[in-house]
């Protein structure tokens, strides 16, 4: 597996986070569907693990 999916399941957000790359850029989508506290702790914690070079988008 790669480092964002472990990433993921570490953290119990592969049931509402996907991942992928666009231009060599980590692409982190979260699923709007989910409580605003949800995808306030999912963008801090990918925020904390991958700084400025993942970018963060609600569907």
């Amino acid at each position: 597996m790669s480092k964002e999916e472990n990433f993921l399941i570490r953290y119990a957000l592969h049931n509402f986070v996907t991942c992928a790359f666009n231009r060599g850029r980590r692409v982190f989508t979260i699923k709007c569907k989910e409580s605003q506290t949800m995808i306030r702790h999912a963008t801090y914690l990918i925020k904390e693990s991958f700084g400025d070079s993942a970018d963060i988008k609600l569907a």
